[in-house]
C-alpha cells in the first residue's frame, strides 16, 4: 500500500477507498482528465456526483433572506395596520375581511360552498403539492434534483398551484371592498356598490354528469395515449394520482371562469343521504 501512495504521488493520483456499490456509481467517469477548477467547468455527468461546498449554498440563501427581508422592512413602511377597537357582535363591518394567509380560502367561498372551499379543496391541494416531488422524481436518480431542466413536469404543477393560491390572495386583498363585491384599483372602496341581481344558473344533473365524465376523460385518461414515454416513466399508480390532481387543480379556474362569464352557480348538484353535494 505504501508503494501505491508512493507512487500516486509522484503521478498526481489520488487512491480513494470505495465499497463496491460506490465504485458502480462512478466507474463510468472519466477521472483521468485535467484539473479542473470550479463546478461550472465540470460536465453534467460528473455534476451529478459533485455536491457544492457550503459556502456556496449558504451565500446564495443568506443573501436571499437579505433581499426578502429588505423588501419587507420596505413595504411595512408604506403599509396601513391600525389596531380595531373590540368586536361588537350587534354591529357587523360589512368589509371585514381575514389575515391575508387566510384570504384565498375566503376568496374561494365566492365561487364553491363552505365544505368544498374551506377543507375539501385546501385539503387536496397542500397534500398534492406536498407528494409532487414523490410522484415524478429525477429521471435518472430520483432525489436531489429540483431544477426545471431535470423536473419539467413536476416544477410545472408545483408552479401552477402555488401560484393560482396567491392570485387568490391578491385578488382578495386588493381586488374585493365592501360586500365582497370587486373593485379595480382606482376605485373608491367608501363607495358602496349596487349589488347586481343576477339569476344563477345550475346545470341539470345529466349535464354535470357528463361534463365530469369528459372532463376527467380528457384530463386524465387521453394524455396516457398521447404522452406514452410519461406513462411509461411515472407508471400506472403514480400517473393517476398525478393527472387526478392537476385535474381537480384545473377545476378551480374553470369554475371561476364559468361564475364569472356564465353565471353557473353549479355545475353538478347532487342530492345523496339526505346530503346535498353541490360543485
Amino acid at each position: 500500500m505504501a508503494e501505491l501512495e508512493k507512487e500516486s504521488k509522484g503521478n498526481g493520483e489520488v487512491i480513494v477507498r470505495m465499497s463496491e456499490k460506490e465504485w458502480e456509481n462512478v466507474k463510468n467517469i472519466n477521472v483521468k482528465s485535467d484539473y479542473k477548477e470550479g463546478f461550472e467547468t465540470l460536465t453534467p455527468k460528473e455534476q451529478d456526483y459533485t455536491v457544492k461546498h457550503l459556502r456556496d449554498s449558504v451565500g446564495i440563501e443568506f443573501l436571499a433572506g437579505l433581499i426578502f427581508t429588505f423588501i419587507i422592512m420596505v413595504w411595512s413602511l408604506f403599509m396601513n395596520a391600525p389596531l380595531k377597537e373590540l368586536a361588537n357582535p350587534a354591529d357587523t363591518p360589512i368589509d371585514e375581511r381575514a389575515p391575508w394567509y387566510f384570504i384565498g380560502l375566503q376568496e374561494l367561498l365566492i365561487f364553491f360552498d363552505p365544505w368544498l372551499a374551506g377543507v375539501v379543496l385546501p385539503s387536496i391541494l397542500l397534500v398534492g403539492l406536498l407528494i409532487l416531488p414523490f410522484i415524478d422524481p429525477h429521471k435518472e436518480t430520483g432525489i436531489g434534483r429540483y431544477t426545471f431542466r431535470d423536473r419539467p413536469v413536476a416544477v410545472s404543477a408545483f408552479g401552477f398551484g402555488f401560484a393560482m393560491w396567491y392570485i387568490l390572495i391578491i385578488i382578495g386583498q386588493f381586488f374585493r371592498g365592501p360586500a365582497r363585491m370587486f373593485y379595480w384599483p382606482w376605485e373608491d372602496k367608501a363607495v358602496l356598490k349596487e349589488l347586481p341581481v343576477v339569476e344563477m344558473v345550475t346545470f341539470p344533473i345529466a349535464v354535470g354528469i357528463a361534463f365530469f365524465i369528459i372532463y376527467f376523460g380528457v384530463c386524465v385518461i387521453l394524455p396516457k395515449y398521447i404522452f406514452e414515454n410519461f406513462y411509461k416513466t411515472l407508471g400506472i399508480i403514480r400517473y393517476y394520482i398525478f393527472m387526478s390532481l392537476c385535474a381537480i387543480m384545473l377545476l378551480i379556474p374553470i369554475k371561476i371562469f364559468l361564475r364569472y362569464v356564465f353565471d353557473v352557480k353549479y355545475i353538478l348538484s347532487l342530492q345523496i343521504f339526505n346530503t346535498i353535494l353541490n360543485f
